[in-house]
């Protein structure tokens, strides 16, 4: 069977916005990332979308369903600015995999949402006291974190957010999978 090819969702229009390719950060953990802008003239409300664990592109790519993508251009039809990035487990996982003994969720997280903050509060068309945090998974664990390395966010979302350590999740995780018939992949 051939691989099924996203479709973007019905309440999306691409017509009613822009997408432009943007860098989050600077020098050598810099990463690509797409600033979906509502037509207008703004100021507009904006929200930074932060992954979850792994190496996830700006899309949130899962076979033919990009959730990340899904949601700024819904969003965006509802007037509201999206910027999403690659994450740095994705963009630099050669470099990361020599540091892995000093890595923490600063690297992996935080930092780069901290920097996607930055931009769009030095973005026109941004209304930069309505910049807002979507964190889907890790992200949504990581959201108040975020929020207090950051004086420039006017809320949080959180997706998923774990509300149990770490280490119960995984335990509940792994018997899940291991509980599941037929193919797991």
């Amino acid at each position: 069977t051939a691989l099924e090819e996203y479709k973007a969702p019905n309440y999306a229009f691409p017509t009613n916005f822009t997408e432009t390719e943007v860098v989050i950060g600077e020098g050598e953990w810099k990463l690509p990332g797409t600033l979906t802008m509502p037509n207008g003239g703004g100021p507009f409300p904006a929200i930074v979308l932060v992954h979850g664990s792994g190496p996830n592109d700006r899309d949130e790519t899962i076979g033919p369903n990009k959730p990340f993508k899904d949601l700024a251009w819904g969003l965006a039809n509802q007037g509201i600015a999206v910027l999403r990035y690659d994450k740095r487990t994705l963009v630099h996982s050669q470099k990361l995999a020599s540091l892995q003994s000093s890595i923490t969720v600063n690297e992996e997280t935080v930092l780069d949402a901290i920097d996607a903050i930055g931009l769009l509060v030095n973005t026109e068309k941004i209304n930069s006291k309505q910049i807002f945090v979507l964190g889907h998974s890790l992200g949504g664990t990581l959201g108040p974190r975020i929020a207090k390395d950051s004086d420039d966010i006017a809320g949080l979302v959180i997706m998923a957010g774990a509300a149990r350590p770490l280490e119960e999740l995984i335990l509940m995780q792994i018997k899940y999978i291991a509980g599941l018939d037929g193919n797991i992949s």
